[in-house]
C-alpha cells in the first residue's frame, strides 16, 4: 500500500491481477445485517476517504428512451451555451440511434455514453450493440447494469458484470450501477444486495481506474421518492468500506460513486454536500433545462 498521500490517485486504482485482494477466489461480499441507528448516524455524517477533494465530481444524464432530432437539438444547445462548471465532468446517456447526432451537436468538454453494450465485440446477436460500434461514432462512455436493463430485461449480476470487464478492455469508460428495490430496503438487505452485485463487478474488474459507479435505489427512480441525503451518504460510506474491504484502501479512496434517484435541481445541492456522493446519475430532469443546475451543484 502507498502510504504517500500526494501519490497520483489515476495510478492507485490500477490494480494487479496477481494481487491477493484479486484473486478471483477471495472476492466475496461482507455482508452487512440491517445497521443500528448509531451505524446510521455514523454513515451519515463521516466518510471513510480522505481524498474526497481529488476526486473529480461526475455528473451523467441518462435520457433513456427519450428524445427526438428536434427535443436533442434542443438539449444540447442549452448545454452548449450554459456555464458548466470545469471541475465536474458531464455525461450523456444517449439512446443508441441519435448517438452520433448527439456527439456533434455538444461539446466537446461533454461525454458521450451508450445505454447498453453486450459482452462480445461482433457476431449474430441482433439488436445488440458492442463497445467497438459505440467506440466507432464517438462515444467514450457506456452505462451498464441499470436497474431497468436488470428488471425488464432480466439481466444478470454475472452478464452485467461481464458486459463491464468487455467494456473496458475496449477502451470505453462505465457507469456501473447497483442499487436495491423498495422491498430489499424495507427487509434491511439493501448493503446485503449492493454488496452482492458490487461482488460481481469485483470478480471481472482488474483495473478499476475507468469505472464509475452509480448508486441507484430502484424504489426512487422515477417515482418522485428521493433518498434523503443521509440515507443516500449512509450507503454510500458502506460501499467505500466494502471497497477498501474486498479491493483496496487506494481504490477506495479514488472511485467515484454517484447518487442516482429523482435527482433535482431542487434537491441536488444537499446531496452534493455529502462527502460520499461524488456525483448523480440523472433520469428524466436531464431532459431538461434544470440540467444545467444539477451539473453545478457544487458550485
Amino acid at each position: 500500500m502507498d502510504n504517500n498521500p500526494s501519490a497520483d490517485i489515476s495510478v492507485d486504482l490500477r490494480l494487479s491481477v496477481s494481487s491477493k485482494a484479486h484473486k478471483p477466489t477471495a472476492v466475496f461480499p461482507k455482508l452487512s445485517k440491517r445497521p443500528s441507528e448509531g451505524q446510521k448516524k455514523l454513515y451519515a455524517n463521516f466518510s471513510t476517504d480522505s481524498k474526497m477533494s481529488a476526486r473529480k465530481f461526475c455528473v451523467g444524464g441518462n435520457w433513456k428512451m427519450n428524445g427526438d432530432q428536434k427535443s436533442i437539438a434542443e438539449i444540447c444547445k442549452t448545454l452548449s451555451g450554459a456555464a458548466l462548471d470545469p471541475n465536474t465532468e458531464v455525461v450523456i446517456g444517449c439512446p443508441a440511434i441519435y448517438l452520433m447526432y448527439a456527439r456533434n451537436l455538444l461539446p466537446c468538454t461533454v461525454g458521450v455514453a451508450g445505454q447498453n453494450a453486450y459482452k462480445v465485440a461482433k457476431g449474430a446477436f441482433t439488436g445488440e450493440i458492442s463497445p467497438s460500434m459505440l467506440k466507432d461514432i464517438g462515444a467514450d462512455w457506456v452505462i451498464l447494469g441499470h436497474s431497468e436493463r436488470r428488471a425488464i430485461f432480466n439481466e444478470s449480476d454475472e452478464l452485467i458484470a461481464e458486459k463491464a470487464e468487455h467494456a473496458l478492455a475496449e477502451g470505453l469508460k462505465v457507469i456501473a450501477c447497483i442499487g436495491e428495490t423498495l422491498d430489499e430496503r424495507e427487509a434491511g438487505k439493501t448493503n446485503e444486495v449492493v454488496a452482492r452485485q458490487m461482488c460481481a463487478y469485483a470478480k471481472k474488474v482488474r483495473d478499476w481506474t475507468n469505472v464509475v459507479v452509480a448508486y441507484e435505489p430502484v424504489w426512487a427512480i422515477g417515482t418522485g421518492k428521493t433518498a434523503t441525503p443521509e440515507q443516500a451518504q449512509e450507503v454510500h460510506a458502506f460501499l467505500r468500506q466494502w471497497l477498501t474491504d474486498n479491493i483496496s484502501k487506494e481504490v477506495s479512496a479514488a472511485l467515484r460513486i454517484q447518487y442516482g434517484g429523482s435527482v433535482t435541481a431542487a434537491n441536488a445541492k444537499e446531496l452534493a454536500k455529502k462527502p460520499d456522493i461524488d456525483g448523480f446519475l440523472v433520469g428524466g430532469a436531464s431532459l431538461k433545462p434544470e440540467f444545467v443546475d444539477i451539473i453545478n451543484a457544487r458550485q
